[in-house]
């Protein structure tokens, strides 16, 4: 009687198919965790613009106005000024529309986070008629009625936009 070979193990072929499986599987849960740390990044990083925007916003709301005269209050924000034939002092102010967040205004981030965001504020004024006052005169902070202060979260590597707000203030107190 001739007996069988028993056969024990496995074979090349199997054992390279269930090595690609493996690595398959692997691989996708990786992709897995890598998205899910990407997400947990963007989050934390949209919860800290969200904490500077409203830092920015109660630093302006807690400004008096009307403005005290002897000092004309220009802590609202920066206000750009267009490119124009003008000579200073009589400058010619950028709109809304007209900002570039990434070029204009200064840096008003508080210090702790100067490393990884860019804070800016705008201030845009407007008379009682609700006309934006674009010229500069000796008393448009007396003449402004209202306050348009828009703040932008930047990221300091990229200048890339993450978050953009706008408060109004009018002389009147109501917002």
């Amino acid at each position: 009687m001739v007996e069988k070979k028993s056969r024990k193990g496995f074979t090349i072929l199997e054992l390279v198919v269930s090595i690609f499986l493996i690595a398959i599987v692997l691989g996708g849960v990786l992709l897995l965790m890598a998205a899910n740390l990407n997400v947990l990044d963007k989050a934390n990083e949209i919860m800290v613009a969200n904490a500077l925007a409203q830092y920015a916003t109660e630093d302006v709301r807690n400004i008096d106005f009307p403005p005290v005269y002897h000092d004309r209050q220009d802590r609202f924000g920066d206000r750009p000024v267009r490119d124009n034939p003008s000579p200073p002092p009589l400058y010619v102010f950028k709109e809304p529309g007209d900002i570039s967040s990434a070029d204009d205004g200064g840096d008003w981030t508080p210090a702790e986070f100067q490393d990884k965001y860019i804070v800016r504020r705008y201030d845009f004024r407007y008379d009682a008629s609700g006309e934006f006052l674009q010229d500069t005169t000796a008393g448009d902070t007396d003449v402004a009625m209202k306050h348009r202060v828009d703040i932008y979260v930047l990221k300091k590597n990229d200048n890339s936009l993450i978050l953009k707000d706008s408060i109004i203030l009018s002389r009147d107190g109501m917002f």
